[in-house]
């Protein structure tokens, strides 16, 4: 039996009836054992962790099903049905019943305390130190410490070591105070967002300050744009980071999937790593 891993597929008969695990030929397997019972983890040859959590993974589908929470059960009256789980990432692994995709299970991941200072942290400096001009062709701009922008009626900002400082306040009516004021809390969470520091979330307050200022710039966010290398779009009119689901920042989400992955590979009979296993 191969190293399970990410891109591994296990196809299996589940007997409802006797909550046991076979292979479709009926050969020996070391997952369908482990499962079944009948034999540890410790004791396995080849299984690792991923074995471990897909299998428990399996159970809290069945748990989840029978319990009667979805509605419907596909396990219901039928004594064997056709199992297949794909593991797609370290985090997701997409179950099927006799072909049918009947269960997703996301696994959340844990994070060192330097990570958790990195974005929970609100004072922080600003990490991109140089500026590029918008480029039409990658729709991208780079905004370092030192930038100033115009913002028109005798208004300016510009983006200091850990903020961004509005000025000519009071050269204008209140409504113009508050707006470059808006626009520069906006511009912080921009940044620090896009420096990988805060969380993409915190950019929804000033959503409407931050598109204004991202046109201004030649920016154009009806498709994907990419701020300080970071790629971004708009869901649901609200800035968030490119293929991550997570929350954090991508790159933080990355290095805790990479250790995440490299503990999951480790045999079962070298020791238990894993409490669910």
């Amino acid at each position: 039996m191969n190293i399970t891993g990410i891109g591994s597929t296990y196809n299996f008969i589940y007997n409802a009836r006797t909550d046991k695990l076979s292979t479709k030929d009926g050969s020996k397997n070391e997952f369908v054992d482990f499962y079944n019972g009948d034999v540890k983890g410790e004791d396995t040859e080849t299984l690792n962790h991923f074995d471990a959590h897909t299998r428990y993974q399996f159970e809290r589908m069945l748990y989840v099903y029978g319990t009667g929470m979805t509605g419907q059960n596909p396990f219901a009256g039928n004594n064997e049905v056709e199992v297949t789980a794909d593991i797609e990432s370290a985090t997701k692994t997409s179950f099927y019943v006799n072909g049918q995709k009947a269960f997703t299970a996301y696994t959340g991941m844990s994070y060192l305390p330097s990570e958790i200072s990195t974005f929970g942290t609100i004072q922080q400096p600003f990490r991109t130190m140089n500026s590029k001009p918008y480029d039409p062709q990658t729709n991208s701009i780079t905004i370092g410490i030192g930038s100033k922008f115009d913002l028109g009626n005798g208004y300016s900002m510009t983006v200091l070591g850990d903020g961004v400082m509005g000025e000519g306040y009071g050269t204008g009516s209140l409504a113009d105070d508050h707006r470059t004021n808006m626009m520069a809390g906006g511009l912080v969470s921009l940044l620090h967002f896009a420096d990988q520091q805060w969380l993409s979330s915190t950019t929804d307050e000033y959503k409407d300050y931050i598109l204004e200022f991202l046109s201004s710039q030649g920016v154009d966010t009806s498709r994907e744009f990419v701020i300080n290398g970071t790629h971004c779009e708009l869901i649901n009119g609200k800035i968030r980071e490119v293929g991550n689901d997570y929350v954090v920042p991508d790159s933080i989400q990355q290095a805790a999937m990479k250790r995440y992955e490299e503990k999951m590979a480790e045999l079962l009979k070298n020791g238990n790593w894993y409490g669910m296993a």
